[in-house]
């Protein structure tokens, strides 16, 4: 094992669990509102997708790894990112994109694969 895990899973669980709902607020948000409310950032919106959901899959398995099994909440990750897609629909200035959710599941099949890789040394 790697020693920057067994750190941060020394921090106390509502403090991780705090991070993780905090990060997936702040991410809901960005999502659902209308993009003339949002700053400008030059980073390609796919590459924007991607690090977000593997961002929020490192801090869900950081939170919930006690609960829940890395193939759970991937799944759950990737759900949500279906959802917000489905959501912004219906927001003035966004649309419906498969390839934000293909962006989306890719961040969380990356960091899948990131934490599976650490399990196994």
């Amino acid at each position: 094992m790697s020693p920057q895990p067994n750190t941060l899973l020394r921090i106390p669980l509502p403090l991780r669990q705090i991070a993780f709902w905090s990060a997936w607020c702040v991410a809901t948000l960005v999502m659902l509102l209308p993009t003339s409310s949002l700053p400008s950032v030059n980073i390609w919106d796919k590459a924007e997708h991607a690090m977000t959901f593997a961002g929020l899959m490192f801090l869900a398995w950081l939170a919930y790894q006690h609960r829940y099994s890395l193939t759970v909440l991937a799944a759950l990750l990737i759900g949500y990112g279906v959802a917000t897609e489905c959501l912004q629909h219906f927001i003035p200035s966004r649309s419906f994109s498969v390839l934000d959710m293909v962006a989306d599941s890719i961040g969380v099949l990356f960091m899948l694969f990131v934490l599976r890789l650490r399990n196994k040394s």
